[in-house]
């Protein structure tokens, strides 16, 4: 009866006593947690109680459960410590809690007669201490993130089971878990899914870890540091995140030599050097690559202009010379619609889970019950000023270009005609802005501020209908804006402040054209002119001699 609306449980439920499967999933059931219905059917095997409203203390004892193989409880509104001895005869296979609001320790003794569990979720609750839990040899699927667990991954791995086959997903990302990566996490060959997201991990990656089977691995926002590992399984992985850390150095060529990767984010690191130039051509499936805040050098490799699937493209901050590689107008950015970021093996597909109906040749609901990996992959790209996370299938639908360059800007640009977002803000950029940004029919957000751009807005780009976000801030443009036309009578002043020779309502200066007089409200005074002018004379030779 899931998703039916219900309010209440229905009544004949009370006077079931035989009960094997109970779902009762996705309605808005509330109140304590129906422990009548384990104490009338013991041999109750299935119960999904997922996305209701029940609330309260979860007080579960041995007893209660002495069939039950399958139990979800996720996203509720349980809440204090948890309460539950799964007991000495546990059959659980699969125990969601997540997405409620338990607090406290986890049980030391919650599942250590449970040598069966194969998934495992106490993700996004309040939980804290040490993840010391589990004698598990079975572990398939393992969610502990977005909690306040303490401790190294050391203590952890101790308890896990030494099979070649490992856990398929571990999923430990929002704790607050310290010391260094163990170099025997290599030793679990089954390891597909690793996401260490925002801890306080310190030290190097192993080439041992990342020569297993591996497919996506998000070490972000932690405080690892040394050189890049130079070794890589290139016939697995998928997606590597190691935002935020401090690794210096080069990129490897061996990262640029995988060829199964889809995204790679190494934004905000202290790398260094150019970008290696070569072909490109195994790289031909990426979809995602965030370089950004980074000290790279040198000229843009032409052979990136060969990323036909790419979708986000991110090189800004850096300290590259040169100008914008014409050849950029190749980047389809999903013009083709070829492929997809969100397709890993294992991830948007459901685990399909046998159950035993022992004692009898009959089957259980066709003997599986689905159960949904739900781990995360997410990319993070600033777009309309703001640093935006774009997770799972969103990433097929956003598009951008963000680059760190000099010189002028390609007319060929104007062909990424799929792009959403487009920032060339704060460069050396000169010249005009290209009539052929016109074309850019599906932009966003179109960011040319702190540049030398000379020439006016060109009158064209009152085409551009889904235009939401636009500045051409400090620059040298000149003549009318285009403030009474479609989107650009949306936009403020701050989008044009910064540039003495532009005219128009918005920023308060009358165009030589216009019949009326200005009002003093309504145009800068002469001084005040001559000083933005002086201004901008003074930090063009800064930003050409700097």
């Amino acid at each position: 009866m899931q998703d039916c609306g219900l309010e209440s449980i229905p009544e004949f439920l009370f006077h079931l006593f035989k009960l094997e499967v109970l779902d009762l999933s996705h309605n808005k059931l509330k109140g304590r947690f129906p422990y009548w219905l384990l104490q009338n059917n013991g041999g109750l095997k299935i119960l999904d109680l997922r996305n209701n409203s029940f609330n309260g203390q979860l007080e579960i004892g041995a007893k209660m459960l002495p069939s039950m193989t399958y139990l979800n409880l996720a996203k509720n509104h349980f809440k204090g410590d948890l309460l539950f001895s799964a007991g000495d005869d546990c059959k659980l296979v699969v125990l969601d809690l997540s997405h409620n609001y338990f607090s406290g320790e986890v049980p030391e003794r919650l599942l250590s007669n449970c040598i069966s569990v194969s998934y495992l979720r106490l993700s996004h609750n309040n939980f804290h201490g040490q993840i010391a839990l589990f004698n598990l040899t079975r572990i398939a699927d393992l969610q502990l993130n977005d909690n306040q667990f303490e401790g190294t991954l050391s203590s952890l791995l101790t308890n896990f089971s030494h099979q070649s086959s490992g856990p398929v997903v571990l999923h430990l990302s929002n704790n607050q878990l310290h010391g260094e990566i163990p170099h025997r996490m290599g030793n679990f060959t089954g390891l597909k899914y690793l996401n260490l997201r925002d801890n306080l991990f310190q030290g190097q990656i192993s080439c041992q870890l990342l020569s297993t089977g591996i497919e996506y691995l998000d070490f972000s926002y932690n405080s690892l540091s040394g050189l890049l590992p130079s070794y890589f399984n290139g016939n697995s992985l998928r997606q590597i995140n190691l935002q935020g850390n401090r690794f210096s150095g080069s990129i490897p060529e061996a990262l640029l030599n995988i060829s199964t990767l889809n995204s790679l984010d190494l934004s905000d690191n202290e790398l260094s050097d150019t970008i290696l130039n070569k072909s490109g051509e195994n790289l031909s499936g990426l979809r995602v690559i965030l370089l950004r805040e980074n000290h790279f050098n040198g000229f843009i490799p032409n052979w990136l202009c060969q990323l036909n699937n790419v979708n986000l493209f991110d090189l800004s901050r850096n300290s590259f010379s040169g100008s914008i590689p014409y050849c950029l107008y190749n980047l389809s950015f999903a013009r083709e619609g070829e492929g997809h970021l969100y397709d890993p093996p294992f991830s948007d597909k459901l685990f399909e889970w046998v159950i035993e109906y022992r004692g009898s040749s009959k089957t259980l609901f066709d003997n599986r019950v689905s159960f949904d990996a739900e781990v995360d992959e997410e990319s993070e790209f600033v777009t309309k000023y703001k640093a935006h996370t774009y997770k799972n299938k969103a990433l097929n639908l956003m598009s951008g270009l963000d680059l760190s360059v000099t010189g002028e800007i390609p007319y060929e640009l104007g062909a990424l005609s799929e792009i959403h977002e487009l920032n060339l803000s704060h460069n050396q950029l000169t010249g005009s802005i290209p009539r052929s940004f016109s074309n850019l029919s599906q932009i966003e957000s179109l960011d040319l501020s702190y540049n030398i751009l000379s020439g006016q807005i060109p009158v064209e780009l009152i085409d551009l209908n889904f235009l939401e976000a636009f500045s051409v801030a400090h620059n040298n443009l000149s003549g009318r804006i285009l403030d009474m036309k479609g989107q650009f009578s949306t936009f403020e002043s701050k989008s044009y402040e910064g540039n003495p020779f532009l005219c128009g309502t918005q920023v308060r200066r009358k165009c030589h054209d216009d019949n009326d007089e200005p009002s003093p409200s309504q145009m800068e005074s002469p001084q005040e002119e001559v000083g933005n002018g002086m201004k901008l004379i003074a930090r063009f030779f800064l930003q050409v001699f700097q």
